[in-house]
């Protein structure tokens, strides 16, 4: 993906289109686009290969059978269909069949853009105004309503079906508007909606989100570190460079760049495995994280239709490259490791409770004896991590046969891809609950940071959002500050997230 430049000189400048070319786009750069409608281009020679997919798509119908061009699909597969451009347009009012709430438009907004970049891949063999009216409708902010629930990883054929008739006029846009981009041509169905593309979009948002849940998490943890007066030793460069497993490396790099210029005296010889083993397991879930991204962007710069149309071969290849699996499985991967990651936190909160490891009252608590303090924090926890461990349950174990028989395995990877947002909303409830105690214990020990550093920044914006009163009192409202606290980035003039 590029910008296309410009000689203009005059100020100011409109905004560059961005250029797409079926073969380089990555997650940053999507997120970055989905945010808000974009002005994008295709590249010529990418639209000349669309092109010239459709028109070869349309010389070997004339020869032989291309399933869901002149066949049905599924167990109709076998049915012989001529009657033109209606049955592509019974197929996708037929298949345009979602539930569930409708999915934020900057998801339908990064799909859209997916499937622009897959098509201009060239192995569709989709008219090429199809790729003219997703981009349009992307610059003109035209969000059609997509259903998030309907697809089982073998292609999100209701969400681009659904996507299809709000190009066509047929189905309102999210503000209730039908506007017409899209005339379907004869064979455009099947192809337009033999894509993984809402589901990379799923994941996709997932990951940036996950990302800064990490950094966070690395920040609050070493908070909890000086609070709990533990030792610094695991983090150790020589202890990292016994074991070189990438990410672990870094994350204890970033501990110890926190730390610096920060007095840390450890109260004991070895702590729990919530701060020993920080660097293994955050640094595990970072590189699960960057398997998933790297899986995306494959996906994302893919022809995954069935058929693949070969220009060069002038050739039609019956196939499965719309099965999820791939994205299930590194999906998967990244929902077990940000449950661990979150379990880690849960162990941090339990030392911050415990007046042995803290030095303070039990459950930090403040005024009369017997007196609960964040007690309460911990069932919230717990309660959290019940729900992250049901929807850590691997989605690509589940299995379905439909259709006939002819379609006899799913990934599921639309299910894996929803259960990762899940994770990622409970994972910030359970180290908000730690935010709160470490933020309190740190006052009680009265734990200044200086404020010039990033770890005392920090800490100085994470005090200002949350209420200092530590007598006992309903903390719904301070979770609710976390939570928002830990949605935004670490470091508003730092981005390390990457």
């Amino acid at each position: 993906m590029t910008r296309r430049d410009s000689s203009s000189t005059e100020e100011p400048h409109p905004p560059l289109p961005v250029v797409l070319d079926g073969a380089q786009l990555t997650v940053d750069q999507l997120t970055a686009l989905a945010r808000e409608p974009i002005v994008i281009e295709p590249d010529p020679a990418a639209l000349d290969h669309t092109r010239r997919s459709w028109e070869t798509a349309v010389r070997i119908a004339e020869r032989q059978p291309i399933y869901g061009r002149t066949t049905g699909v599924g167990g109709n597969r076998d049915t012989s269909v001529s009657d033109g451009v209606d049955q592509d347009l019974r197929l996708l009012r037929s298949h345009a069949t979602g539930s569930g709430p409708s999915l934020p438009d900057h998801v339908v907004r990064a799909a859209m853009i997916i499937r622009v970049n897959q098509i201009l891949n060239g192995g569709s063999g989709l008219h090429p105004d199809i790729v003219t009216a997703l981009i349009a409708a992307v610059a003109a902010d035209e969000q059609p309503t997509v259903h998030a629930r309907g697809a089982i990883g073998t292609g999100d054929l209701s969400a681009f079906s659904e996507i299809a008739l709000g190009l066509m006029g047929e189905a309102p846009l999210r503000d209730g508007r039908f506007v017409s981009r899209w005339t379907a041509h004869q064979g455009d169905a099947l192809p337009l909606i033999s894509t993984n593309a809402m589901t990379v979009a799923l994941a996709a948002s997932a990951t940036d989100s996950v990302a800064n849940w990490l950094e966070h998490s690395l920040i609050v943890g070493v908070l909890s570190l000086l609070a709990t007066r533990s030792s610094v030793e695991p983090f150790a460069a020589r202890v990292q460079a016994a074991r070189r497993h990438l990410g672990q490396e870094e994350v204890a790099g970033r501990v110890r760049e926190l730390l610096a210029g920060h007095r840390v005296q450890a109260a004991r010889v070895q702590d729990s495995y919530g701060f020993r083993a920080l660097p293994q397991i955050l640094g595990a879930t970072w590189q699960a994280l960057q398997r998933l991204r790297g899986t995306l962007a494959i996906e994302m710069n893919s022809s995954s239709e069935n058929p693949l149309i070969s220009v060069e071969d002038d050739a039609v290849f019956h196939n499965g490259n719309f099965h999820g699996m791939p994205i299930a499985l590194a999906v998967d991967e990244a929902k077990l490791a940000l449950s661990s990651a979150a379990l880690l936190s849960q162990c941090r909160l339990a030392n911050l409770s415990d007046p042995v490891v803290t030095g303070l009252r039990p459950f930090l608590a403040d005024g009369p004896a017997g007196s609960s303090g964040t007690m309460l924090l911990e069932y919230t926890t717990s309660a959290a991590i019940a729900e992250i461990r049901m929807a850590a349950a691997p989605g690509s174990l589940g299995h379905t046969v439909i259709s006939r028989g002819t379609e006899d395995h799913a990934s599921f990877a639309s299910q894996a891809a929803t259960q990762l947002t899940d994770i990622l909303a409970q994972s910030r409830i359970v180290l908000a609950c730690e935010l709160i105690s470490a933020v309190r214990a740190l006052g009680q020990q009265n734990h200044e940071l200086d404020t010039t550093t990033e770890l005392g920044a920090y800490l100085d914006r994470a005090r200002r959002c949350l209420d200092p009163r530590t007598t006992d009192r309903p903390l719904s409202d301070d979770l609710k500050a976390a939570v928002k606290f830990l949605e935004q980035m670490p470091n508003p003039e730092k981005d390390v997230t990457r």
